[in-house]
């Protein structure tokens, strides 16, 4: 796992364009452009947020952001991406695990993971590390106490 920094912007991007059209759904809540990906991605490596890399042989397959929270600076807001092809190999519980341990370091109260219904996956990861599920403007809320 690495961290990623100004420099891996276009990795990130091509990462995030690699992702099939309900996994872009799923971490963007539609489907967007790809020049919308790559301003993005561009703007997540250098504007302050951690975001978190899983790579092989070079190339970006997951990625997890944190970030302080709109509405509650001290409640960070966690999102993810992982390439279907390597989904259900540990990837977003590595990432999830290493963005908890990082939103201690930095002293956040909790954390939070912003969910559409259907996205089943990322209902199950967030089931690993808490129970309170939240319904919020349609979304199911992931709150995890740290």
């Amino acid at each position: 796992m690495i961290e990623l920094g100004p420099k891996d912007g276009d990795r990130y991007a091509e990462h995030l364009e690699r992702l099939d059209p309900e996994a872009k759904r799923f971490r963007f809540f539609k489907t967007p452009e790809d020049f919308l990906l790559a301003l993005h991605a561009g703007a997540a490596v250098s504007d302050g947020r951690l975001v978190l890399a899983c790579e092989s042989q070079g190339v970006i397959r997951g990625v997890a952001e944190l970030m302080p929270g709109a509405e509650n600076p001290h409640c960070g807001e966690l999102a993810f991406s992982v390439e279907r092809e390597w989904r259900r190999r540990g990837l977003g519980c590595a990432l999830m695990k290493a963005l908890i341990a990082a939103a201690k370091e930095k002293e956040f109260t909790c954390v939070e993971l912003e969910i559409l219904p259907d996205n089943k996956p990322m209902r199950r990861l967030a089931r690993r590390f808490t129970s309170d599920l939240r319904v919020r403007n349609g979304n199911v809320i992931a709150v995890v106490a740290l």
